[in-house]
């Protein structure tokens, strides 16, 4: 591949956009090429998959054409686009290169109108999303500036009514949307935004000092945040910006008297009341951090008490498809693949993690059915059903009561929900850590109690987008069936670890 006659791209000036230090530090990982943070990571494939899925379906709908997407030496595909501009013959150019002002874009769809060219975005979005008239207005202004005439501007969009009907058939998947007014407005601005990023975008340019703030989080949270908040070994000394829910207040006054640290916090500011939390959980926080000891409440055994036996551990994954592969299924809607469960009979009997059950399957048509069918059978219907932040399952569960073919399953779908206690408000009002640094998550939580589950072992997944990548690697028609039979293994690991671990956290309050 040929050297980067460039530095920015639209992905980096959309970053630099948000923060000048996010690209700074876009830019030295690629420099030094660092390896990136594995959820990032599985984040980014997972989106490069679906995109790729719906790129594939906007070029089956805008008809044959150059495609450069395959493309991926930049010179190349800067003269192929060159030509092509150039040829009358060619009506419609795909992933088109262009460079200016040291800023290369790809444009996702050039269809030729006369003399001029509708450019086209496709996103897989349901509709116009903050941010997406600033990324189409950088590839406008390059284009222009390519000496290309744009004649319309326009948004490719899913159908959120769009309902699959396992025919191969995609052809209203796809909404258009025109943005040419919208764009021109501002794409005045980006000639200025590109300059400054250039300035931070040289090799030895310093890091910009940036502290956290809102724009860590708008438009999208970046990837860059446990960098920016310098990780605090000493747990007696953490950021007071652990603390959820934090209310303007003590933002401010930490600003205006300089305040970093939660244990310089003053206590009469800290919330001491929210649902779902123990009274003065703000309170317990910083205790915890200043003794550096974990606070239990001497009563949680008695939590337990209103539970019935025997106790099932649940995990769901899940996959928004972006283009549905599933009969009867939308574009991004949430499509269960897989379920763990972990039974206990009683509190003397020692289970292990490889005695759970579980179900997987992938582009099975049927999957919905047999998902919900082995659900229904695996959790009988009596016993307590300990979910960690039980909503997502509870809602998933609730949205596939409500479609026609379940309906004969309704009694059974609220039997389970009945049953659902949450282990994400048993911790938060009963249980924490310094170790969990403000977050509640399970593998936060676990670090805290006595385990046997690793959540750190190498090359496995990590987190619900490590799932969602694994289920677009498998149901790849390019996978091998060895790739497939990997991605398996793996996610048949990977839950079965959540589930476990609901059950030494349960053991670990009870005993």
């Amino acid at each position: 591949m040929a050297k980067n006659n460039y530095t920015l791209t639209k992905t980096k000036i959309l970053s630099g956009i948000q923060c000048h230090k996010k690209l700074w530090l876009e830019l030295d990982k690629e420099r030094e090429h660092k390896e990136l943070d594995k959820e990032r990571e599985h984040k980014d494939r997972s989106l490069f998959h679906s995109g790729n899925r719906f790129g594939q379906i906007v070029r089956d709908n805008y008809g044959l054409g150059l495609d450069l997407s395959n493309e991926y030496d930049s010179k190349i595909a800067l003269d192929e686009t060159n030509k092509a501009i150039n040829d009358k013959n060619i009506k419609v150019i795909y992933e088109a290169a262009f460079l200016f002002s040291d800023t290369l874009i790809r444009a996702d769809v050039l269809v030729r109108n006369k003399d001029q060219w509708d450019l086209l975005e496709a996103k897989t979005v349901s509709d116009l999303k903050p941010g997406n008239i600033t990324d189409i207005s950088i590839q406008s202004f390059v284009v222009k500036n390519s000496n290309v005439k744009i004649s319309n501007t326009k948004l490719l969009y899913i159908n959120r009514e769009f309902i699959y009907k396992g025919d191969d058939n995609y052809k209203n998947l796809i909404l258009e949307k025109d943005i040419t007014n919208e764009v021109s407005i501002e794409e005045k601005n980006i000639k200025d935004v590109i300059e400054k990023l250039k300035i931070i975008s040289k090799p030895k340019s310093p890091c910009p000092k940036i502290s956290v703030g809102k724009h860590c989080n708008i438009p999208y949270p970046c990837d860059f945040k446990s960098i920016c908040e310098v990780e605090e070994k000493d747990l007696t000394k953490v950021n007071y910006e652990i603390l959820p829910h934090l209310n303007k207040e003590i933002k401010e006054f930490c600003k205006l008297n300089k305040i970093k640290k939660l244990k310089d916090v003053p206590s009469n500011l800290l919330e001491t009341n929210r649902k779902g939390f123990v009274n003065g959980y703000h309170k317990i926080i910083q205790k915890c951090h200043i003794d550096n000891e974990p606070w239990i409440n001497v009563k949680v055994k008695d939590v337990f008490k209103e539970f019935k036996w025997p106790f099932y551990f649940l995990d769901f994954e899940t996959v928004m498809q972006t283009v549905p592969i599933i009969k009867d299924t939308r574009p991004n809607d949430r499509l269960p693949f897989q379920w763990s469960v972990h039974k206990w009979t009683n509190i003397d009997e020692e289970i292990k993690i490889d005695e759970g059950s579980s179900f997987l399957k992938f582009d099975n048509q049927d999957i919905e059915n047999e998902f919900l069918i082995s659900l229904i059978k695996i959790l009988e219907d009596k016993g307590t059903i300990f979910v960690h932040n039980a909503s997502f399952e509870v809602s998933l569960l609730n949205s596939l009561k409500i479609k026609t073919k379940f309906k004969k399953y309704s009694k059974d779908i609220d039997n389970i929900i009945s049953r659902v206690a949450d282990t994400l408000t048993i911790v938060r009002e009963n249980f924490y850590s310094p170790l969990m640094k403000g977050k509640y998550s399970l593998k936060n939580i676990v670090k805290s109690i006595p385990t046997s589950v690793d959540y750190n072992e190498e090359d496995e997944i990590e987190g619900g987008m490590g799932a969602q990548l694994a289920w677009f690697l498998y149901t790849d028609p390019k996978s091998s069936k060895k790739d497939k039979n990997l991605q398996e293994d793996k996610l048949t690991t990977y839950c079965a670890k959540d589930t476990y671990a609901l059950y030494d956290l349960v053991k670990y309050f009870m005993k």
